[in-house]
């Protein structure tokens, strides 16, 4: 974003960059570095369990993936996307079947994440010591160290969405070409339009980043049409993928036909009745919280009767949609209510003790990373046009609690932009403080 008139007090920071001679050197070493803590988190948490013994969502997506050696894209339902169980079904290509196997290299795979955060922060912040800090900070924060040892989306699409980040342009500059810079606004379209298709939550972003878009150049007309190439570039890469659904299923679906469900899930009267300190346990063991601020399955929301479960699951799901969209405009209070549940749920405020692994390795580091983050965005609040790629994170995380859940999983490009935060006030901390003055010897 355009700084004209800001005052950005990290940027002194600049000189250690220039200066750097083997910024490639601290980046292998992270890549090791993650590497090393993702393997060793996988032999931790999964090297004893089965596809028959993960989350559902985990499971289901590795049926996807079998489904699509024998039925090709007829495989996919329609409330999931094509990316990731084509990214498993690759991966199962090169070591066959085996559960473990897979998850050591999507683990593999995940240690790119603290390398892509490294060169966001040096390219955006131009601070060589926020990106080490940053990239460190990522590499141990223990959601992404737990979700980076399981097959959800979440990661991988956190992983593109990064990769998304780094391809946004640099604040206009008069020297750069500009059929240069609208190819650059096409291609990180068109890497928003994979991060759809990889996590269709983040269709929720798309406002957001045209707003960021638009509010890049120094002129408002140039933002619209920096705007307008981000989102043609996007569509170019979503309107196949929704041509084929939407033929297939009879109606227009964009993405995935998963909102009614989504919706349902996470706004319904059975969410209201649950007792607060309610514990499910999976199939693997694992034992959680559940109550007013989770979700439910389509079956338990109430909205739809037994025969009404049988229809396809577009139909279902649009049903889901239309009733409870109903209930939401007939309780607005309790609406008002679940949705304060699902943010302190989402930002670890309730429940706050709910055993030691998640409070101790949860709630109280979230806590902390979040009101130092408050504190950065304070100092640095002149320089908010040029942080607001990071600062943005949290609300589109939180908006995503609002219209699902607030599952931690859906947090971690939230967190990313946090760490950032964080970093940045490190760096504006030593700027501020003066070099240490010497007495002149005698």
């Amino acid at each position: 974003m355009p700084d004209s008139g800001e005052a950005v007090p990290f940027a002194v920071d600049e000189r250690q960059t220039r200066s750097l001679k083997l910024p490639w050197t601290f980046s292998f070493g992270l890549f090791i570095a993650s590497l090393v803590v993702n393997i060793a988190a996988a032999f931790a948490l999964r090297s004893h369990t089965t596809v028959a013994t993960v989350d559902a969502d985990e499971s289901e997506y590795w049926n996807i993936a079998s489904q699509l050696h024998a039925l090709g894209l007829s495989g996919i339902p329609a409330r999931r996307t094509l990316p990731f169980p084509l990214l498993l079904a690759t991966l199962r290509s090169i070591v066959g079947d085996n559960y473990f196997y897979v998850q050591l290299l999507v683990s593999g795979l995940l240690a790119l994440s603290p390398v892509l955060v490294y060169w966001l922060v040096r390219r955006q912040i131009g601070s060589e010591k926020a990106a080490m800090l940053a990239s460190s900070v990522f590499l141990l924060w223990p959601p992404f160290v737990r979700y980076g040892a399981s097959i959800y989306s979440d990661s991988i699409a956190l992983l593109l969405f990064l990769v998304y980040l780094l391809a946004l342009p640099l604040p206009g500059t008069a020297e750069q070409p500009r059929l240069r810079r609208w190819l650059q606004w096409c291609l990180a379209g068109g890497l928003l339009g994979l991060c759809l298709q990889m996590k269709p939550l983040y269709l929720l972003y798309t406002p957001i980043a045209f707003l960021l878009a638009t509010w890049s150049e120094t002129h408002f007309r140039r933002g619209l049409a920096a705007a307008a190439v981000l989102t043609a570039g996007c569509i170019v890469v979503v309107a196949p993928w929704s041509a084929y659904l939407s033929a297939r299923e009879g109606h227009f679906i964009l993405v995935s036909a998963n909102d009614g469900e989504t919706l349902a899930g996470g706004l319904n009267p059975t969410l209201m009745k649950m007792d607060h300190s309610d514990v499910f346990v999976t199939a693997g063991g694992r034992s959680t919280w559940v109550g007013p601020g989770k979700w439910v399955s389509m079956d338990q929301t109430g909205y739809l009767s037994p025969q009404e479960l049988e229809l396809p699951y577009a139909q279902a799901s649009a049903l889901l949609s239309v009733r409870a969209r109903a209930w939401m405009k007939s309780n607005p209070g309790a609406v008002a209510y679940l949705s304060a549940r699902k943010l302190l749920y989402m930002w670890g405020i309730y429940p706050f003790w709910n055993g030691a692994s998640q409070s101790l390795l949860g709630n109280i580091p979230l806590l902390l990373l979040t009101a130092v983050a408050s504190v950065s965005l304070w100092v640095n609040r002149r320089a908010w046009r040029r942080l607001a790629l990071f600062w943005t994170l949290p609300l589109f995380s939180s908006l995503v609690c609002l219209i699902s859940w607030g599952s931690w999983r859906f947090r971690i490009p939230a967190d990313a932009g946090l760490i950032i935060l964080v970093a940045t006030l490190w760096v504006t901390w030593r700027a501020a403080v003066p070099p240490p003055q010497h007495a002149n010897s005698t």
